[in-house]
């Protein structure tokens, strides 16, 4: 059997017992048909007497749970939000459906609220993980599966990171090594390490004062000459180990760098840091490693998607975002577990690998002054200038332990696993009938905000998934080709699947966190055709977690926010609803509306910053279909 083969079959696995029925799949899901037929309660407008008013209370929450700490996939939602949308919306044994499932949020919510489960996505990494959140298993079995694993690799993990205390001569293990790109100062003409500039004062263009990185050359002889990032990057070097000795010493962790003033550990630094590396250079990895370039892209000089940047994410192979040694780990502990008998137990351990990929990649950044220095920009590819190359078996023991803590809690709130689980486009959804879905919540792609294809991209690779799907993205990609209008198409024709789907008199809710104006006008203009009537209710829904981005903390025009609007499929008895569009008002009466809806906002709280008013803004004239 080939690798991709073994991948695949590896991948297909059903957990059933006499209450229990998760049913996935890595490409569409044959049993979508049979699963509806014997979940979905018949529809009969006779008899039919749903009448649920829009839900109308904004929703705070947290992100800081052990089920959302399992995995950081990009936009997920904490699923308790949703929780409260599904009770209102739907009684137990009603059937939910998100056909944007990301990383499984409503499926979750919904078998914790006793409701079986649709959940449908594109990219085969998202609804691997959906399938991680929405089974239940033995904590006691994974942790023995997991001790068995690790026994297996420990060996050969512990000669990739080995090397000795300067302290006492014995055993160490290399916690994380620094790496450092070098720059050219443009005054002596030096090849620095940026990890040995001196911060100082200087300023920009303009003259306001700002921190830069000096070259320490100059510096040394009273100049303060600024080496800038933006400058052609040369190769990185090692400049610093933290380790961790396993003979005794207190403390145990120890550090020393390329120039250190003491020699012995200059001395141990290039005789055994430096020398492992060129240890490990000299083999080759004995393990399958993704033989894929970035977005399968075959051009060396054009740019592979809109995450590609010169100089700061200037890789085209998967394999270009490792260092040597921790791409021999990472493909060792996926050899480990393809070959391991793990049965149904299998997606923890790859979901578990795939929740700190990128962390362990030349994407982790160095800050030498935070109390937890290594961090990684979410959303992103940036290989930073100085980097972190970490210990991957610490990272595998702490993502596991992570995911059993989160596993546990699922067991305890789950109450039933009656889940399908698709890899496929929800503009075709044949396999549901007509009129047979009682709600659906989704958290559809927002434009160009989050480029879900490209960020999944290393993730569908080491793990041997589909990584030719992108064409079927709705997305905003520049790349790609992919314009507003081809994404408002695309959006189109999943809502009216949805609109096909579900039963009249129920609802879709629609959780939303983008800042295009233009893009709420299409999501507006497009729910409005496909025939959703929506909401009615004078203020702004939204979901609200303690945790916030950097972005979110930081940006004036960021929403902080998910709002959340609901559209209701009319009725048989109901006349058709009459549409109006921005373009059938001027320009004054436009801005007349907004100032009013801003003054009435403001009356009431005039306490409320920006970004309050923008979704007040936003939801308000969503809901009275005039944005």
């Amino acid at each position: 059997m080939s690798k991709q083969a073994y991948a695949q079959a590896s991948l297909f696995r059903r957990n059933k017992s006499a209450d229990s029925e998760v049913s996935y799949t890595p490409g569409p899901n044959p049993e979508l048909e049979s699963f509806v037929a014997k979940h979905a309660k018949p529809y009969d407008p006779n008899n039919d007497d749903y009448r649920v008013a829009p839900y109308d209370k904004p929703i705070k929450t947290t992100k800081n749970t052990a089920i959302y700490n399992m995995h950081g996939y990009q936009g997920k939602k904490p699923h308790d939000a949703i929780r409260k949308y599904i009770r209102h919306y739907t009684q137990a044994g009603d059937i939910v459906l998100d056909p944007f499932c990301g990383s499984g949020g409503t499926a979750l919510a919904s078998l914790i609220e006793g409701r079986p489960a649709i959940a449908i996505d594109i990219s085969p990494a998202a609804t691997l993980i959906t399938k991680h959140y929405c089974t239940s298993l033995d904590t006691i079995e994974l942790q023995k599966a997991f001790d068995r694993l690790n026994r297996q690799v420990k060996s050969e993990l512990e000669w990739l990171y080995e090397t000795r205390c300067d302290r006492c001569d014995g055993r160490a293990l290399n916690e994380h090594m620094v790496f450092s790109h070098k720059y050219q100062c443009p005054r002596c003409l030096n090849k620095v390490a940026l990890f040995d500039c001196v911060e100082a004062e200087g300023q920009t263009a303009k003259g306001k004062p700002k921190k830069i990185n000096a070259c320490p050359v100059c510096y040394k002889n009273g100049v303060v000459e600024e080496v800038s990032t933006n400058s052609e990057r040369y190769e990185a070097v090692p400049v610093l180990v933290s380790y961790l000795c396993q003979d005794g010493c207190k403390p145990q962790r120890g550090e020393r760098r390329y120039n250190d003033p003491n020699p012995k550990k200059r001395d141990y630094f290039e005789r055994y840091d430096v020398g492992k590396l060129r240890e490990i250079d000299q083999r080759r990895i004995p393990y399958w490693t993704p033989p894929h370039r970035m977005m399968n892209v075959a051009s060396d000089t054009e740019a592979w998607g809109d995450k590609w940047r010169a100089g700061t994410s200037n890789f085209r192979t998967v394999v270009e975002l490792f260092t040597k040694r921790n791409l021999w780990a990472i493909a060792l502990l996926f050899d480990a577990i393809n070959k391991s008998d793990l049965g149904e137990m299998e997606h923890v351990f790859k979901v578990s690998m795939t929740g700190y990929l990128l962390p362990l990649s030349k994407m982790q950044r160095y800050y030498p002054s935070s109390s937890f220095p290594n961090m990684t920009l979410p959303g992103t590819y940036y290989l930073s200038p100085v980097y972190s190359e970490e210990n991957v078996s610490k990272y595998f023991r702490n993502k596991f332990k992570r995911n059993l803590k989160g596993i546990q809690a699922i067991n305890d709130v789950v109450s039933t696993q009656s889940c399908l689980i698709s890899t496929q486009s929800s503009a075709e959804l044949a396999g549901i009938q007509s009129n047979s879905i009682d709600y659906i919540y989704t958290d559809p792609p927002y434009s160009n905000n989050v480029q879900y294809g490209e960020l999944n991209f290393v993730l569908e690779a080491w793990l041997n998934l589909n990584t030719s799907w992108h064409d079927q993205e709705i997305i905003v990609n520049n790349t790609r080709n992919k314009s507003e209008v081809d994404w408002a198409r695309a959006m189109r024709e999943v809502m009216s699947e949805c609109f096909r789907v579900l039963k009249p008199g129920r609802w879709l809710s629609l959780c939303y966190h983008d800042t295009s104006e233009g893009t709420w006008q299409l999501v507006q203009d497009l729910m409005a055709e496909v025939g959703f009537i929506s909401e009615q209710s004078e203020q702004a829904l939204y979901i609200d977690t303690e945790q916030k981005s950097y972005n979110q903390y930081t940006a004036e025009k960021v929403t902080k926010r998910d709002l959340v609007i609901s559209f209701r499929k009319p009725r048989p008895d109901e006349l058709p609803q009459q549409l109006t569009f921005l373009g059938d008002e001027d320009a004054e009466t436009f801005l007349e509306k907004a100032r009013s809806i801003l003054h009435e906002a403001l009356e009431a709280h005039p306490g409320n910053p920006a970004d309050r008013l923008y979704d007040i803004l936003v939801s308000r004239m969503v809901r009275q279909r005039t944005f």
